[in-house]
């Protein structure tokens, strides 16, 4: 992962740290990342995307500038007037399931992360993953 700072965090609806998204970070100034997710999107789908669409604000910001803004979690907290999808009392419900059994490894461990979260709250959450360095990207 080539993230940000472990101090910086801008939590998502659904739990991840934008501050350490790859994508967030190529639409930040990091070029290089941002060429790599171009080449990455032509090889392993078969896709055209622009330098400039590799860009995102995170769900918590303007939408025009967001990676996915069809995404059903970000929508749902929306409509429903939470600020994480563990704050919900469907929490977890189908969405979310789906999210986390999808095969990619961090976002089973985003809904662990998100159980844990509904727990002990948002800032206590983010201060134990401070103290064991986590970053919710990383492998």
């Amino acid at each position: 992962m080539k993230g940000g700072s472990p101090e910086e965090w801008k939590v998502s609806v659904c739990g991840l740290n934008c501050v350490r998204c790859d994508i967030f970070l190529a639409g930040h100034g990091n070029e290089d990342l941002r060429r790599e997710i171009v080449e990455w999107f032509r090889k392993e789908r078969n896709e055209t995307i622009r330098p400039e669409q590799v860009n995102c604000e995170g769900c918590r910001e303007c939408l025009a500038v967001h990676w996915s803004p069809d995404c059903r979690m970000m929508l749902c907290a929306t409509r429903r007037g939470v600020q994480y999808c563990f704050q919900c009392e469907d929490f977890p419900c189908k969405d979310v399931n789906d999210f986390g059994s999808d095969g990619v490894t961090h976002h089973e461990r985003t809904v662990r992360n998100m159980k844990r979260a509904k727990e002990m709250g948002i800032e206590a959450w983010i201060s134990e993953q401070k103290a064991k360095g986590q970053c919710v990207f990383c492998p």
